[in-house]
């Protein structure tokens, strides 16, 4: 009976930790850091047509490249297409899915996405890396730390 007790308490004690501390920085600290998701201190609602205007300079740059806005909401926008880097011959699927991160929408996640299980988790890192480096030069935002 006394170990239900002192179990009971471990997992309830577990359960106020986790739900208490389960920030962003905490998950970094546990999990490693997100390579493919970014938050941006801009409103969502006047950025969001920056970002798809951003990717699609670039796909006119690049051939190869192409984006397509697939799902258009008050909280959330859904970009699809392939990304080619400048020395890349391969194509990339990628989805980018802005959505709003912060009260009143003053804030914004990104996160980039492939949907080929094929691409291994250092390439999209790779990838994920350029098409924030586009996202970020065309739009004149930074990441917030």
């Amino acid at each position: 009976m006394n170990r239900r007790i002192h179990s009971s308490y471990f997992a309830l004690t577990l359960a106020i930790f986790l739900s208490t501390y389960s920030c962003a920085s905490l998950r970094e600290w546990i999990f490693g850091t997100d390579n493919f998701s970014r938050t941006y201190a801009v409103d969502f609602m006047s950025f969001h047509p920056k970002l798809n205007s951003a990717l699609q300079d670039y796909a006119r740059k690049q051939k190869g490249s192409s984006f397509q806005i697939v799902r258009l909401g008050n909280d959330a926008v859904i970009i699809q297409g392939f990304y080619r880097g400048e020395q890349e011959q391969d194509r990339f699927p990628s989805t980018v899915t802005a959505k709003s991160a912060g009260p009143g929408r003053t804030r914004m996640e990104i996160k980039i996405s492939s949907s080929d299980s094929k691409i291994y988790s250092e390439h999209l890192k790779e990838f994920a890396g350029d098409l924030f480096q586009i996202i970020e030069k065309e739009t004149g935002v930074r990441p917030e730390e």
